[in-house]
């Protein structure tokens, strides 16, 4: 269940949160006006014609592929003509759909200003810096701006991303620890070809919301990147960065048992860790490629704390060079102030972007006390 205000004042940082929320920050989201235009509406057309050159797609190059011969030759055809044929028809669909999604870019671009103001007007008070695209755009749509068949609305919105980006150290570490991957994928083939897939695909994601900051003297990073589940619901990961207590020269993995192992970019060999306490190893599972720095960094006070951090819920780690960083995925999309397509807004999703930041500088809390990290100076996670 949901904090209401009375449980979120009770943080550290947030006494008078609710009132502030009635006398700054409302009249903030009162900034977003009603489009004269149905959103949703425009957006099941814009999925509606997309979709339709998708499949038109499929469908001539399963034609082409069928009707040519098998010989070596025209394998190598059908190779290139998979690219041709798929960025032929994306060029397509975005050109005929370029004015319903101007429409939905233009709205949404705005919105995504004003929810900028509206997070920092949040997260000012607790002394952190809200950065709205962590990261900035994603390579993908840095890439498909670039053409020259590409709607102008495209490049507009890759120019603000990368304006309202930031932490690029903090996302770099995420993406360097293998925990901005889809859950569930591995990838054959040699080690630099492994790396390049993780590489790619972690700078195509959608990664949202962060913060950072100090608590209690601890620099921290943090922010969300969505995982889409396609068919099914979306999973949100929350990824927390923290400075390692030292500076570390394996690699070390723990995530509970609900959840797989992820894969190293890097193919480091590793070896399971048994550390002894059976209610550690019922929940949790260890491994690392340098068994004494895993000891180290997970000692008997270690292993108490996380086993109260988490309570047996999802959660993955990794111990890397000077890093920590934690992913717990959910499938509830934190810090949603503000509907960026509808520009929906109420008390509730209000209350609930406090309580969500609540919650997160709780664990962020949690983390530094469970792994007895030293307090540092300065912004941020190295």
């Amino acid at each position: 269940m949901s904090m209401d205000w009375h449980e979120i004042e009770t943080h550290t940082g947030f006494a008078g949160a609710r009132a502030r929320s009635q006398t700054e920050l409302r009249p903030i989201l009162e900034r977003i006006r009603p489009d004269p235009i149905n959103p949703d509406r425009q957006k099941k057309i814009a999925s509606a014609v997309l979709i339709t050159f998708f499949f038109l797609f499929v469908g001539t190059f399963s034609a082409i592929d069928t009707a040519l011969p098998d010989s070596a030759g025209w394998v190598v055809l059908r190779f290139l003509l998979f690219p041709v044929l798929a960025i032929g028809y994306m060029a397509a669909g975005l050109f005929l759909m370029r004015g319903p999604l101007a429409k939905l870019l233009g709205a949404a671009l705005a919105r995504h200003g004003v929810k900028a103001d509206a997070m920092t007007c949040i997260s000012a008070p607790l002394g952190l810096t809200y950065v709205p695209a962590p990261g900035g755009a994603p390579n993908g749509l840095e890439w498909l701006a670039q053409k020259s068949w590409a709607p102008a609305i495209l490049r507009e919105t890759t120019l603000s991303l990368n304006a309202s980006g930031g932490m690029d150290g903090a996302v770099a570490a995420a993406r360097g620890s293998g925990l901005l991957a889809p859950s569930g994928t591995y990838v054959m083939g040699t080690p630099e070809q492994k790396a390049k897939y993780h590489e790619q695909t972690s700078g195509m994601l959608r990664i949202e919301d962060g913060f950072e900051g100090q608590r209690a003297g601890l620099a921290f990073s943090m922010f969300e990147w969505v995982e889409s589940g396609g068919d099914s619901a979306d999973t949100c990961h929350l990824v927390i960065v923290l400075a390692a207590p030292v500076r570390l020269h394996g690699v070390t993995h723990l995530r509970a048992r609900k959840t797989g192992w992820l894969q190293d970019p890097d193919g480091t060999p590793m070896q399971d860790v048994d550390l002894g306490p059976r209610a550690f190893d019922s929940l949790y599972k260890l491994r690392s490629s340098d068994q004494v720095e895993a000891r180290a960094i997970f000692n008997p006070a270690v292993i108490e704390r996380v086993i109260a951090l988490a309570h047996g819920g999802p959660f993955r780690a990794v111990a890397t060079a000077s890093h920590l960083v934690f992913d717990f995925p959910s499938e509830t999309n934190r810090f949603g102030l503000v509907d960026l397509v509808t520009g929906e807004w109420n008390d509730d999703t209000i209350r609930q972007t406090h309580a969500d930041l609540a919650e997160a500088l709780a664990l962020v809390d949690a983390l530094g006390h469970a792994f007895m990290l030293a307090r540092k100076s300065g912004t941020g996670a190295p």
